[in-house]
């Protein structure tokens, strides 16, 4: 028998935003894409319509979703605009082969992904480099990256890590 999974903040109205207000720490003030439209991840591959990376890369706000479960297999960093929530409640979803790359940007919510199995030189699950602020990485689980798991440096603040999760 399949079971259902678990969704954290369970509690929460149907269009999922208001975990934005749930942050604790240094990182409480982050609203991801709180004000924008809701984005549909419906392929698993790296680019594309409909991917993750065609998502973050938008500039404006948006909560995105996840409507698979899958891996995505990164061929390079991921990088994600401000005022993004990567939303995994629900689903699951793997990262491999690279990272996250948050670079001078705001107001991002990561919650519920699968980081495994970076390779190479400087490569890590999380990249928050310079001058990014009010970020929340929430449930997340990380694993086997050449580098580092997450790699926070250059005038980057107001950032909470939270929940974190370790697999068997």
């Amino acid at each position: 028998m399949a079971s259902t999974p678990i969704q954290p903040y369970g509690d929460l109205d149907s269009t999922l935003r208001a975990m934005a207000g749930r942050a604790e720490g240094f990182g409480r003030l982050a609203i991801g894409g709180l004000h924008g439209p809701l984005y549909l991840v419906t392929s698993l591959s790296d680019d594309g319509p409909g991917s993750l990376r065609e998502g973050c890369r938008r500039k404006e706000p948006l909560w995105i979703v996840f409507e698979i479960s899958g891996t995505i297999n990164l061929s390079s960093y991921l990088s994600v605009s401000s005022h993004k929530t990567i939303d995994g409640r629900g689903q699951r979803i793997k990262l491999t082969g690279k990272g996250l790359r948050l670079k001078e940007c705001e107001n991002i919510i990561i919650c519920n992904l699968e980081f495994e199995g970076g390779r190479g030189h400087d490569v890590d699950g999380i990249q928050i480099k310079p001058n990014s602020r009010n970020i929340w990485i929430d449930r997340c689980s990380l694993r086997d990256y050449d580098d580092g798991l997450i790699d926070i440096t250059r005038q980057s603040t107001d950032i909470t890590i939270s929940s974190m999760t370790r697999p068997c």
